[in-house]
Formats: C-alpha cells, sequence, structure tokens
C-alpha cells in the first residue's frame, strides 16, 4: 500500500531569479498559500439522448495565491517591479511645537529653504487656527510676532532625509516578474511521521494587483501575492513536488 499523507504546514518559499537563480525574496511568513488548477473540457455528443462520447482536456491553468503576514523591503519590490534605493531626498514633515520664551520655536529638523514652510497657531495640535508669519528666516530656529511663551504652533516643512533612506517608487510602465519559486513545507504520513515536501515551480509570473491595507483596529491585514503559474521554457513542467523520505 502506497504512503498517504496530510498537509498542515505553511511553506517557506524563495523566489529566485529565473535566468541566474539568484534569491531575490524570501517568503518565510506566510499565513496561507494554495495551488489552484483548472482546465477546460470538450466533448463529442451523440446518438440517442445525446450523450457525452469522448472527452479532451486542455488549457491547463495554474494560479499559486500567497498571503503574508509581514512585508520586506524585497517582497513589496517583488509585488511592485521595482526595487529600493538609498540615497538622500526631501521628505515632509508635520510636528505640533510649543513656544518657548518670545516666541520662538525649535523644530527637530533642519527646514530645506527650496521647499515652502507652513505654520499655524493651533489648540489642539491638528485645527489651524491661525497661520503665522516668522519674523526670522526659515531655520531650525525661529521667532514669530504674536506668539507668546506657551502658544502651540503647527510646523509644515521639509528637511533632508539621510544617505540611508530607502525609497520605492511605483511606476505607471513596470510591472512585476515572472520568478522561479521553491518552496518547502511538510506533510505528515499516516504513522505520524513529517517528511519533508519540496514544491518547485519554474516560472511563476507575480500579477500587478495588490493591496496595502492599513486600519486602526482588527487584526492585521496580509500582504496577497497572485501568482499564474506559467510552463518551464524547456520542459512541460509546471509544477514539481518532491517528497523526501528517509529509506
Amino acid at each position: 500500500m502506497g504512503d498517504r499523507y496530510g498537509s498542515r504546514e505553511i511553506m517557506d518559499v524563495v523566489l529566485k531569479d529565473v535566468r541566474t537563480g539568484e534569491p531575490k525574496a524570501y517568503l518565510e511568513s506566510l499565513t496561507t498559500s494554495s495551488l489552484e488548477f483548472q482546465g477546460s473540457s470538450v466533448y463529442a455528443r451523440g446518438g440517442k439522448g445525446h450523450p457525452k462520447l469522448i472527452g479532451w482536456d486542455s488549457e491547463k491553468d495554474a494560479t499559486m495565491n500567497m498571503e503574508d503576514a509581514l512585508i520586506s523591503k524585497e517582497s513589496l519590490g517583488v509585488l511592485t517591479g521595482s526595487e529600493f534605493k538609498a540615497g538622500a531626498k526631501p521628505v515632509h514633515k508635520k510636528e505640533v511645537i510649543t513656544a518657548g520664551t518670545g516666541g520662538t520655536i525649535e523644530l527637530t529638523k533642519e527646514p530645506l529653504a527650496s521647499k515652502k514652510s507652513f505654520f499655524f497657531k493651533t489648540t489642539n495640535g491638528t485645527v489651524m487656527d491661525e497661520k503665522l508669519v516668522a519674523a526670522t528666516p526659515v531655520s531650525q530656529s525661529m521667532t514669530f510676532a504674536g506668539l507668546t511663551e506657551g502658544d502651540r504652533v503647527i510646523a509644515d516643512y521639509y528637511y533632508n532625509a539621510p544617505t540611508t533612506t530607502k525609497s520605492l517608487t511605483i511606476t505607471s510602465d513596470i510591472f512585476p516578474g515572472t520568478y522561479l519559486l521553491e518552496g518547502t513545507t511538510l506533510w505528515r504520513t499516516e504513522d505520524g511521521v513529517d517528511v519533508e515536501a519540496l514544491y518547485t515551480i519554474p516560472k511563476l509570473k507575480v500579477q500587478p494587483n495588490f493591496k496595502i491595507n492599513m486600519a486602526s483596529s482588527g487584526d492585521p491585514q496580509p500582504f496577497t501575492f497572485t501568482c499564474e503559474v506559467l510552463k518551464d521554457t524547456n520542459s512541460t513542467a509546471m509544477v514539481i513536488i518532491d517528497v523526501l523520505e528517509d529509506e
């Protein structure tokens, strides 16, 4: 009698460059992963009652769906087709500051003179009660006429982020790529022994549809990878499963 298995463990996945085999992203915090297969069948019919006589199967499709509880710079790059690049750049900052002696405020960052800065008197840190005009040039330390010690100020400005800043740009003309997927999971035999099951998908096309959910309540939302399985360039293989068992 052949072995039978149960599957109740998530898969650890690596996505690799199809040409070079270099790893591009590790997905090791997946919450779910599934392989779905679909095909089309057509039939020759004839005779009384017009029953099906012969069937032909074609158009085999396979889809790989994965949900990751956590996102990395590499896996977000896979979803977008873009890469994070390091470099200094202007970034926005909004902060609420309590004025000191003489109506002076101290910004936490050095504001850029090349970008417009705006200042408002506020009572709760959100509502802009009165627009303020600086009595001194825009700098990290500023004085405002009509501002007294203890007044609260909204400061809206830009500063230069450090060169270690990583930036990703989602553009209109760049889409996700095609990868080699190698996955590892565990199958359990009827004897209660866990054996390693290896999945290989030679060509996996990541679909361009994804969502980044943000909410202040409820469970954290996973990041979804929806992928189409393509035929291997050098064979008819779409998905390969290897079960590793001791002799």
